[in-house]
């Protein structure tokens, strides 16, 4: 489970601002969008971490009460996801620039695309890579593998080609979801090659096959490259990803109403939960555009103009 401690320099702005500290390097914000504070966000975006540092230590992780189990058989964690659709599919889910998506519109697109993985050949416990920009379609992406059964790879567009040659290799993805953007960088692989853009004329209307997929299941892997440039594939499961959702969650809820600012790099592990912490438990998920990520005044702008509750920022 994700062990996370509150910051201890952050002082009197603690009483009206909720600041996460994460692995010693990373911040969760809870801002009220009325109140914020410009000069610590400024701090956080441009200057590097403190190194002082709290820490729990073991007597106190252990004396922390365990959450309550709310079901004795846990769901994949699309299915939260779904839930949320079905119940509110009106509510709005997930915007990109000027394009916007609801819970029900983007649970029917990404239903589309499973159906077309899965005609493919995509089945539970496949890896498939998803080498993509921050968009709507991302988003849609993510969730249908999910739905096919498979788990997500994320692939940095900007990795040269060579690593995404040996990532593919050592993943053993059979897979790769892409923008036509980005055609050209798989030109050497074996891959399946699916595009995935932002019209979704083409996607059928029906419900992807009910695969068995448990909370032991592969969700998701991330790849990390040795000091002799090796890449590394480590797989989370279902009930991992879970967890850390749920740490989150118990840190500072979430729910409808709240947006979340999607800022990070697409190394999986920290943006795993910024696509799916907000889509799992009602909430708004707001993606910033990759050329506006280091804008200062952009990020303000937006932060008012979509009523920001909850941001993530990497000070590595």
């Amino acid at each position: 489970m994700l062990i996370m401690t509150v910051r201890p320099d952050v002082g009197k702005w603690m009483t009206d601002h909720h600041v996460v500290w994460m692995d010693g390097d990373e911040l969760l914000c809870r801002v009220p969008f009325t109140g914020v504070d410009w000069t610590m966000l400024e701090e956080m975006v441009l200057h590097e971490a403190p190194v002082a540092c709290a820490h729990e230590d073991e007597a106190q992780r252990s004396a922390r009460p365990a959450p309550a189990a709310v079901n004795l058989v846990r769901q994949p964690v699309h299915r939260r996801f779904e839930v949320y659709a079905q119940l509110n599919p009106g509510a709005r889910a997930v915007k990109f620039n000027q394009s916007e998506l609801t819970y029900g519109e983007l649970d029917s697109q990404a239903d589309g695309l499973a159906v077309l993985l899965q005609a493919q050949g995509l089945g539970p416990g496949d890896l498939c890579a998803i080498c993509m920009q921050g968009s709507l379609a991302m988003v849609r992406a993510i969730l249908a593998v999910l739905k096919a059964g498979g788990a997500c790879l994320p692939l940095d567009p900007t990795l040269h080609d060579a690593r995404i040659a040996a990532t593919l290799s050592a993943s053993n993805a059979r897979t790769v979801i892409t923008q036509e953007a980005f055609s050209d960088r798989f030109a050497g692989t074996n891959a399946q090659i699916i595009y995935c853009g932002e019209q979704t004329d083409d996607l059928p209307c029906s419900w992807p096959l009910d695969c068995l997929t448990e909370d032991v299941s592969p969700a998701c892997a991330i790849c990390r490259f040795s000091e002799v440039d090796c890449p590394v594939i480590v797989v989370k499961d279902h009930a991992n990803v879970i967890d850390g959702l749920e740490s989150m969650q118990e840190i500072s809820p979430i729910g409808q109403g709240d947006s979340l600012l999607q800022s990070s790099d697409y190394a999986f592990d920290a943006s795993v939960w910024e696509f799916l912490w907000p889509l799992t438990h009602g909430a708004r998920l707001v993606i910033l555009p990759a050329r506006e990520k280091m804008d200062l005044e952009r990020i303000r702008q937006l932060i008012v103009q979509e009523r920001i509750t909850v941001m993530h920022v990497n000070l590595r």
